[in-house]
């Protein structure tokens, strides 16, 4: 039922605009709650305003007090310059770090040094996050330089035993896509985050390949009774000022809404993370508004907003300012990290469906038209379509937006879009050439689908979907219940302990029943895109689709029986009764 919307969005979205938008994006530093995110902000409100839309930047009181729902926005942060030296021995001198030149070569949110600047020795520990290795080395009025957790770091190295600041090698690892070694001149995205008073720091960030020269150099100068001795400045400081967010907005024929998240934040140049978010959401944004003013889609029944948002805080301030339009938000979809060049990232497009603490249909649709986008060349005989691209479907994770919307105290039910694991994830060489345009219109084409999908949905919609939700439920419960059923088999074949044995059928029972109860509720979410006077009716087809996942649930329980043949099966087969 989508695939004409789909077939109009894929003539319209533009894979190389989206692109242009993802590497206007890279120019600006854009750190939350500073300057250069107002600016990025404002360009993206430029662009946005080219179409025919209800562009506005919102801005909020950011000076470490004011709160939205519990969330305190930090003061705004202003880096102007920042820069590390060796100093001595003589002929040791050169330049380690420069925000001018690479702005992620700075701890993000570090505070100021004097404007002469520090000299001061380097102490290198290889246990910084340990208390104990601080009871062996007097870090006082120095500066160190370690791996590990940066807040960690803080608390130990500097508010507890006094050094002037923090030099971090650290690199994130994520194996078999990254390690250590995979990215030796990549720099991490490391931040500080102030929340108080408390006692603030600089610290700067060197690559892995510098950190191991700088680390090795030191020891051989110590052997001969020698110090490095560095020379920091930071220039920078903290006020009270502002956190923005931009949204657009296509009006439907009711006060009902759709929401179309992506944020905008982190370091310069952030292409994957997040400007391709972004810059996607932008290129959605044109092109719906294309087609309902051009007349080549109707104008939905419910409007569609665009929200471009600091990640997390913007979305916490926009729903906590506006309460009262909650409840009219019928469901959303988050776009993080959605442009790798897979070949390079070793990216898997997928689509993240809601918690199921929240009873949806939000990621069924977004997982069907994943499904549909995947059929993009034939076997040779023409017979058979598929994908050119890494695709799945994953349960709830967290950590972007979608996070904050599904919860079940908010109840707005939003799938993400993500390429994960990315070895260049949260680094200095996460750049504009990792990013693909073809990948961008993929995903644009899915996700404005999915918007204009449940902007426009009524009764005939919602039916088709949970048609399509009944197919895919024995598949899905199967796919759930595989670990279980495999930990079964090897207690019928003597290889579980008698314990194991004794618990599988009730865990097994468990499982699917709590399978069938959501499934059930997922169903009964579609009544919220069917007008109220239709709901009765509905709720007739509702009865129907419900005994069908009954159904496909009492199958499933008996190939789970048949496939065993001993009590523990029959076990299994009673406690589900």
């Amino acid at each position: 039922m989508f695939k004409p919307v789909m077939t109009e969005v894929a003539q319209e979205f533009s894979g190389i605009r989206a692109y242009d938008n993802v590497k206007e994006i890279t120019g600006f530093h854009r750190i939350q709650v500073t300057p250069g995110f107002r600016e990025a902000a404002a360009r993206v409100a430029e662009i946005l305003s080219r179409s025919p839309l209800d562009v506005t930047v919102l801005s909020y009181p950011a000076d470490g007090r004011s709160a939205y729902w519990g969330y305190v926005l930090p003061e705004e942060w202003v880096p102007r310059e920042a820069e590390l030296w060796i100093v001595e021995p003589e002929g040791e001198r050169r330049r380690l770090a420069s925000f001018q030149e690479m702005p992620i070569s700075l701890v993000q949110r570090s505070a100021a040094t004097p404007p002469e600047g520090l000299p001061a020795e380097l102490v290198v520990l290889e246990r910084g996050e340990e208390e104990e290795t601080y009871q062996q080395v007097d870090v006082a009025g120095k500066l160190v330089l370690a791996r590990g957790d940066v807040s960690r770091l803080w608390r130990l190295a500097v508010k507890k035993y006094g050094a002037l600041g923090l030099i971090t090698d650290q690199m994130n690892e994520f194996p078999p896509i990254r390690e250590r070694v995979d990215l030796p001149d990549a720099l991490q995205y490391t931040s500080f985050w102030w929340y108080g008073e408390e006692k603030r720091a600089f610290g700067f960030v060197l690559s892995p390949r510098e950190g191991d020269g700088l680390r090795q150099r030191a020891k051989e100068l110590q052997q001969k009774g020698v110090s490095l001795k560095l020379w920091a400045r930071v220039e920078a400081a903290f006020q009270s000022g502002h956190m923005e967010n931009v949204t657009a907005f296509l009006p439907g024929q009711t006060a009902e809404e759709v929401l179309v998240v992506g944020h905008l934040c982190h370091p310069k140049p952030g292409a994957n993370d997040n400007a391709s978010g972004a810059g996607t959401v932008m290129e959605v944004a044109r092109t719906l508004a294309s087609l309902v003013t051009g007349g080549r889609l109707p104008r939905p029944r419910r409007g569609i907003r665009f929200l471009l948002v600091p990640e997390m805080a913007g979305t916490y301030a926009y729903l906590a300012t506006n309460e009262e339009r909650i409840p009219q938000m019928v469901a959303g979809i988050n776009l993080d990290m959605v442009g790798e060049k897979q070949e390079l990232c070793g990216s898997s497009l997928l689509v993240e469906k809601p918690a199921l603490a929240l009873p949806s249909f939000a990621g069924d649709l977004a997982a069907l038209i994943l499904r549909e986008l995947t059929r993009e060349a034939k076997n040779f005989s023409g017979s058979f379509s598929y994908a050119l691209f890494r695709h799945s479907v994953t349960p709830f994770s967290g950590g972007s937006d979608h996070y904050v919307l599904s919860d079940p105290t908010v109840g707005v039910p939003t799938p993400m879009i993500i390429q994960w694991p990315d070895r260049f994830y949260h680094t200095s060489q996460d750049t504009i050439d990792k990013v693909d345009p073809e990948m961008l219109r993929r995903v644009g084409i899915l996700t404005a689908t999915y918007a204009y999908f449940l902007a426009q949905a009524g009764y005939g919609e919602a039916l088709y979907l949970g048609q399509e939700m009944v197919a895919s439920f024995a598949s899905e419960l199967h796919q759930f219940l595989r670990p279980e059923l495999e930990k079964t088999l090897e207690i019928s074949t003597g290889k579980g302990s008698g314990t194991d044995a004794l618990a599988a059928p009730q865990r097994m029972a468990r499982r699917i029943n709590f399978l069938l109860e959501r499934k059930i509720a997922d169903l009964e979410s579609l009544q919220r895109l069917v007008a109220t006077e239709e709901r009765p009716a509905f709720r007739e087809d509702l009865l129907l689709l419900t005994a069908d996942v009954r159904q496909a649930t009492e199958r499933e329980k008996d190939g789970s029986c048949a496939s065993k043949r001993d009590w523990k099966s029959r076990g299994v087969r009673r406690h589900l009764k």
